[in-house]
């Protein structure tokens, strides 16, 4: 469920919670933790991250105790009341916490973070990172893709013939193939995590929560601001899915301190290779407050 990079000291620490985009395999993000681990440079930090349901394959192991929703598929809301439940069972509530929301996981922070605040979570700040919060299907790609999402999210029977036949692909060859379309320089985080989408139950579920966020995010919802000043937005200058024009809006809105434009060319999917920069943009900001 979580991935924590570092046990060695449980006290007075640091937590930095990560909530990924679509696909939600939390695998993407483990070089992104180890550099905001070290540039960060407190021994007591922990990085947490945790994978959207059935957005990774069930483990081998665990296959033949297979749960009633290892094949379900789920929308937004669903996932997002995930992330709910595993921040109230997994984290403290003392130690400072600090999110950071990738793209679509972007908004599932900004929903979650008010209501572990009134929980009496400690939330120091929260990150929405290349966020995808409004106006998804009007955006480059939104406009897009969305007729594809929908016909495959309709036509499931359809979705689930096509990738049942990538599912049989040996790993290995769909390794390769991963590692041939993000880079020879991309972690092998990036190339594991992205072979493991080749399964059934992932290729739904990654359509299906798609589909579902072009008709759920629309207009931006004046609920996402309720943690306040706790909220930091990064934007992308050149991003298809939440473009320069919706960060130079957001900044309208809440002003310099609270929304940053990216300035050294990271792309939307960053952890394929500005996990670095990004961490120490990051963690600079985190510092200088």
């Amino acid at each position: 469920m979580g991935t924590d990079l570092n046990l060695e000291n449980t006290r007075d620490r640091v937590i930095f919670m990560m909530i990924p985009g679509n696909p939600g395999n939390e695998g993407y993000y483990e070089e992104f933790g180890r550099c905001l681990l070290e540039k960060f440079g407190a021994p007591e930090a922990l990085f947490y991250t945790v994978s959207h349901l059935n957005h990774v394959p069930l483990p081998v192991e665990l296959r033949r105790f297979e749960s009633p929703s290892e094949h379900e598929r789920f929308n937004l809301q669903e996932q997002v009341e995930h992330k709910l439940q595993f921040c109230r069972q997994f984290l403290p509530k003392k130690t400072p916490i600090f999110f950071f929301g990738h793209s679509i996981g972007a908004y599932m922070t900004l929903s979650v973070v008010p209501r572990l605040i009134a929980d009496g979570f400690t939330i120091s700040r929260a990150f929405a990172l290349f966020p995808t919060v409004e106006r998804m299907s009007e955006s480059p790609n939104g406009r897009r893709l969305a007729k594809l999402l929908d016909f495959f999210d309709r036509n499931d029977w359809l979705t689930r013939l096509i990738a049942g036949s990538i599912e049989c692909l040996p790993l290995v060859f769909k390794t390769s193939i991963c590692r041939l379309n993000v880079g020879s320089s991309a972690p092998e985080c990036v190339v594991s995590s992205a072979a493991e989408l080749g399964f059934s139950t992932v290729i739904r579920n990654i359509i299906h929560m798609s589909n579902d966020e072009l008709h759920t995010v629309c207009d931006f919802q004046e609920d996402l601001l309720k943690a306040g000043d706790a909220i930091h937005f990064y934007y992308g200058m050149k991003d298809g899915w939440c473009p320069l024009e919706y960060g130079v809006q957001m900044k309208e809105r809440l002003g310099d301190k609270q929304v940053t434009i990216d300035k050294h060319g990271c792309q939307h999917a960053f952890v394929i290779g500005e996990s670095e920069v990004m961490a120490e943009e990051l963690v600079q900001m985190i510092h200088s407050e």
